[in-house]
């Protein structure tokens, strides 16, 4: 009786499948792609924000600061002084909320097919075993559909991130200053109060 059933199971699945010993045809990607590399040094942190632009990648972006379910630090962003200044409580509480919803804002106004790039010229690291500070020096292009209301294309300064490696070995940015370098420069500071 068993085995009557087990050769009636095997030929209904050899009836049942086409070709049961071949691979099956790739499927095509569906166009969205994604780059996240594991951030075992605070480097692959910048590498990943470069990328998370380059892919329009909101969830790479966010990624790439302290999550903190697994560590005791919050996010905190510290905005140009002269920002801060003309944009009272703008960023008092700023969070990692706030980050997603700037950056979603921002990729919505900028076309897929226009400029998005983001660089960083690094300027000064100080790292130790757990945690590290880098000053970089960034440049982010983005032609949105707004620039007409006062933000132009283009957000050039400094900014300090202070960074955290976690029990598991990837770092994370946990806090973020923010600086203009000249006065005439429109800051990332400015950038997010405007896409806020």
């Amino acid at each position: 009786m068993l085995k009557n059933c087990l050769s009636l199971f095997a030929l209904l699945i050899s009836v049942a499948c086409e070709s049961p010993f071949t691979t099956r045809e790739a499927e095509l990607p569906d166009g969205s792609s994604s780059t996240f590399l594991n951030p075992t040094s605070p480097d692959i942190v910048f590498v990943n924000l470069r990328v998370a632009f380059d892919e329009r990648n909101v969830e790479n972006y966010i990624r790439t600061f302290v999550d903190s379910t697994r560590s005791s630090r919050r996010f905190k962003f510290l905005p140009d002084e002269g920002v801060a200044a003309t944009r009272p409580g703008t960023f008092l509480n700023w969070s990692l909320e706030d980050e997603r919803r700037y950056l979603i804002k921002l990729f919505q106004a900028t076309s897929p097919d226009s400029v998005l790039r983001l660089t960083f010229v690094e300027d000064k690291t100080d790292e130790s075993a757990n945690s590290a500070t880098v000053t970089q020096n960034y440049r982010l292009t983005a032609r949105h559909s707004r620039q007409e209301l006062g933000l132009g294309p283009e957000v050039l300064g400094q900014a300090i991130f202070y960074l955290e490696r976690n029990e598991t070995g990837d770092w994370s940015i946990h806090r973020w200053e923010d600086f203009k370098v000249n006065t005439a420069d429109q800051s990332w500071s400015e950038l997010k109060a405007f896409f806020q």
